[in-house]
């Protein structure tokens, strides 16, 4: 996971599951534009890797793989085809970048994802009107207003190849500090912003675990174009789990 790969067309392996996540986003977010990827996984990761939008096993994995990739079943392959005879059955899949890229900057995609997905068959209307996700979003907004930073937009498909996927301290003293200066009636007013993008686009109701990725990039856009933004707050350390921070 830490060596930098060289240039490949063609990836085929029985990989160690243990890596699976990990190693399909340092392929599918990294810099080579590679034809496909053949390879063997565990078969309940592989269910994952291939679910869509109703699926019962719909997540943010799928999601994100397939923001920039197709992925293929070919076969299952049943764990008494080993010597040792496993624990588990296995499946084989081919996954082939998508030859046009969705305008998008990754690590706001990432970031709302993982709101969206947080609780996926919660409401979306139920997650947005939150009041901590409230507060976060009102300042976000703010702080990106009052510095004058252009939206975050274009695409943007390099791994952090520093970002371990855990999230950083909370920052009590300044949410407490943002919240002490911020009125009820500025937060209502945010939160009733949000609510009527949810509710004027038709998401307000929609649960993310059957929501497709044109809809979520629809409304992603809508969210930009009202000035409200996400964001990760992590920290740097390791590359393996800085890829599997994009996918689930």
């Amino acid at each position: 996971m830490k060596v930098e790969l060289p240039q490949f067309d063609l990836v085929v392996a029985n990989i160690p599951y243990g890596i699976s996540s990990p190693l399909i986003a340092k392929l599918v977010y990294g810099r080579n534009r590679f034809r496909s990827a053949t390879l063997l996984l565990q078969k309940e990761f592989a269910r994952r890797l291939l679910a869509e939008p109703g699926d019962s096993e719909f997540n943010r994995l799928a999601v994100n793989v397939n923001l920039v990739a197709d992925v293929e079943f070919v076969m299952d392959v049943s764990k008494r085809e080993f010597l040792p005879c496993p624990k588990v059955d296995s499946s084989v899949v081919i996954i082939r970048p998508k030859p046009e890229l969705p305008d998008v900057n990754l690590n706001e995609w990432r970031a709302f994802t993982r709101t969206c997905f947080g609780k996926k068959n919660k409401t979306l209307g139920a997650t947005f009107k939150q009041k901590k996700k409230v507060m976060q979003l009102l300042k976000l907004a703010k702080t990106t207003s009052l510095n004058k930073e252009n939206p975050p937009t274009g695409n943007n498909y390099e791994c952090d190849e520093n970002y371990d996927g855990k999230y950083e301290d909370e920052d009590t003293d300044g949410e407490e500090c943002f919240a002490s200066s911020t009125s009820d009636l500025e937060m209502n007013l945010f939160k009733e912003k949000i609510v009527g993008i949810l509710r004027k686009s038709g998401f307000e109701d929609k649960r993310p675990s059957k929501v497709s990725n044109e809809d979520l990039l629809h409304l992603l856009s809508l969210f930009n174009q009202a000035g409200i933004y996400f964001h990760d707050h992590v920290k740097p350390n390791d590359l393996g789990n800085a890829n599997a921070a994009y996918l689930s």
